[in-house]
């Protein structure tokens, strides 16, 4: 059981995102990046998973530390928590750098918060309100075996490293043969027409995922 938890600062820090609504501010946005580095460039398209943002380091392939965003500039030391979701590899494997973080998001899917709160109505217990809220909660709570009963997942999606691998995208493709858990639904895009498309598909397809998305986020390759 942690009395409390440890505010730790962020090596590099976790920026918000800006925000954009229609295909009109897209089309604004790329006109600003092409007069910054030309035309020459790709864009990754992924989906913005709806839960608790983290970011990992490790070191010699094993999980050093877990901190939650906190305010960009440092968060909680959470790593005992999330040491517990079994989707999450703690010890990697293959030609690995000797350090770097990996950023990603904490979620639980529908149908395990479902069950989640189907035994809490047998316990005569509140239900909760949503499966963002639960994955927020869990990371919070002081006995790290209760939020092992807890059925979180994660996805990474942003590799920070003094090795390049070309780009954003293929740094997470190279993280991910180390056995870092990726999301197969990322893109990449050559064009915004390409960007378009995949948004056009999501807007209908996000219905049939198994966990919320409240967006997607587009980034320069």
């Amino acid at each position: 059981v942690s009395e409390g938890f440890v505010t730790v600062k962020h090596n590099t820090p976790m920026l918000s995102l800006g925000n954009t609504y229609s295909k009109e501010e897209l089309t604004d946005f790329d006109a600003r990046i092409k007069k910054i580095i030309g035309e020459d460039f790709e864009y990754v398209c992924e989906l913005k998973i709806d839960g608790l943002a983290i970011g990992l380091q490790y070191e010699n392939g094993k999980l050093l530390k877990a901190i939650t965003r906190g305010d960009g500039v440092q968060g909680d030391d959470v790593t005992e928590n999330v040491r517990t979701i079994k989707s999450l590899n703690t010890q990697l494997h293959g030609d690995y750098a000797d350090q770097f973080e990996v950023r990603g998001e904490i979620f639980m899917h529908h149908k395990a918060f479902e069950r989640l709160n189907e035994m809490r109505e047998k316990d005569g217990k509140p239900l909760y309100a949503n499966p963002r809220n639960v994955a927020s909660g869990s990371l919070k709570m002081q006995d790290s075996k209760e939020v092992a009963k807890r059925p979180l997942d994660i996805i990474l999606y942003h590799l920070l490293s003094k090795d390049t691998y070309g780009g954003h995208f293929e740094g997470l493709v190279k993280a991910n043969s180390w056995g870092i858990k990726t999301s197969p639904d990322s893109k990449k895009c050559k064009t915004l027409e390409d960007v378009f498309k995949f948004l056009d598909h999501w807007d209908t397809q996000r219905k049939k995922i198994s966990y919320d998305i409240d967006g997607v986020v587009i980034k320069v390759n």
